[in-house]
């Protein structure tokens, strides 16, 4: 062959060549730039990812999220983990975008937050706390490959009232003694770093800073080698134990709620037994002598059915109640005793020892009268609720009190719509910072009060 016509055939080939590169640059830079006036570019946004989760435990009600002002995510209720859906970037037109938390059918908002989402990257918006001071997280996912043999584990701290905690994770039954946390003394409201941890079927477990108490147990879970996790621990309602949403940071996005083993009780004796009582958790006596109006400190106990029996200490051996409450996991319950000895029975309130609002202190009421029907509640004289029922756990105020020394109410109770006042608590200090509550037992003529600090 000629070299000439080959070489001819070689030039006309790398001219075709470019001519095809060129229409591709043409094509993506007019795909991808827009004019912005004055002879000035910007690149259009590109997209990048985002999941809600909605850790508030009492906003009662589900919550609406909105993005620059148009509805995002509709109607989370509580332990809603969302997965990933597409938005918006920033551009050098739009840098920033915000993000409202609303309760459905309210029109003030919980959150308002201002984000900064760059393109091609996941991230999620993390809301907890109580209702009063909720906290919203914007916080990438973007992660690095812990290698082999290992996954990538990262800790937001979103249990309020609890303060710092430590995170173990373990073989199934280990001793906790001699094990060192995977991380250490994560204040509240702070996402940690990734620690590289070996893969398997582990024991998460949590305690407050430097200490061994367990607040959070769970059955083992597998976590995949190289896989990228995200613990967030958040408050069910309960002033010492706290729960777990575990976030996978893979492309899907999903996540799972790990449920708290244990949960925790304390007994009201708001009987009409003559005796104090005691009380034994699966066998074992773990509550002695409790009187009339008197309360226990929390018990903890795993939260799969206990068994709870109830003595009369003048009978010892004699069973009045026996009873196998199903305790919410990573909660705290109050459980009234009510009835004589040969009727005894149990109310299981749910109890709320989220932080008041700053500066505040909550206090709940509890009619638990033997033949009182509704009572009305005067703080300082002013009637604050009216027609407490019977054996109702919902019913709680908010009132102002000092930090340190605590401030000063009168509590009286009338029969609901009269001036007939059944009892009255002249004197009693509350702190700031504090939940408390007040149960009112015995019958309507001689009304007892019993106040517990209950966080």
């Amino acid at each position: 062959m000629p070299v000439l016509p080959a070489l001819k055939g070689i030039a006309v080939f790398r001219r075709c060549m470019l001519v095809a590169l060129l229409c591709v640059v043409a094509a993506v830079l007019l795909g991808s730039c827009t004019g912005a006036g004055n002879g000035v570019t910007t690149v259009a946004s590109t997209k990048s990812n985002l999941r809600i989760v909605n850790l508030i435990p009492n906003a009662n009600g589900p919550i609406d999220i909105t993005l620059d002002g148009n509805l995002f995510a509709a109607g989370l209720p509580f332990e809603s983990l969302q997965p990933y859906q597409q938005i918006n970037a920033i551009t050098q037109d739009n840098p920033t975008s915000t993000i409202q938390a609303f309760v459905m059918g309210s029109v003030s908002n919980l959150l308002n937050t201002t984000i900064a989402p760059l393109g091609e990257i996941n991230y999620s918006y993390i809301m907890f706390g109580p209702v009063s001071q909720p906290t919203g997280q914007f916080i990438s996912d973007q992660t690095i490959d812990p290698g082999a043999g290992n996954f990538n584990l990262r800790v937001i701290n979103g249990a309020a009232g609890i303060g710092a905690i430590d995170v173990y994770l373990t073989l199934p039954g280990a001793d906790l003694g001699p094990a060192s946390p995977i991380i250490s003394n994560i204040a509240y409201g702070v996402a940690t770093g990734f620690a590289n941890v070996s893969f398997g079927s582990l024991e998460l477990r949590i305690t407050p800073s430097g200490s061994k108490t367990v607040i959070f147990d769970s059955l083992p879970h597998d976590y995949a080698e190289r896989g990228q996790f995200e613990v967030v621990a958040y408050s069910r309602e309960s002033g010492t134990l706290i729960n777990v949403a575990l976030l996978s940071l893979d492309t899907s996005g999903t996540g799972t709620v790990l449920n708290n083993l244990l949960a925790q009780f304390k007994v009201v004796n708001a009987s009409q037994v003559p005796s104090p009582l005691n009380v034994f958790l699966n066998g074992a006596l773990v509550l002695s002598n409790i009187p009339f109006a008197g309360a226990s400190a929390y018990q903890k106990t795993t939260a799969a059915m206990p068994t709870l029996a109830v003595e009369a200490t003048s009978t010892p051996g004699a069973v009045l109640l026996s009873l196998n409450p199903s305790l919410t996991p990573g909660t705290d319950s109050s459980i009234l005793l009510e009835g004589p000895a040969g009727a005894l029975a149990a109310v299981i309130l749910t109890d709320n020892n989220l932080p008041p609002a700053v500066g505040n202190t909550r206090v709940r009421f509890v009619n638990a009268s033997v033949d009182v029907g509704s009572l009305d509640v005067f703080v300082n004289f002013s009637r604050q609720i009216s027609n407490l029922p019977q054996n109702s756990g919902a019913y709680s105020l908010e009132l102002a009190a000092d930090s340190v020394s605590g401030t000063t109410y009168q509590f009286s109770f009338n029969v609901a719509g009269t001036a007939q006042t059944l009892l009255t608590l002249p004197s009693v200090t509350l702190i700031a910072g504090h939940a408390y509550t007040i149960y009112v037992v015995g019958p309507g003529a001689a009304l007892v009060g019993s106040v517990t600090q209950d966080n």
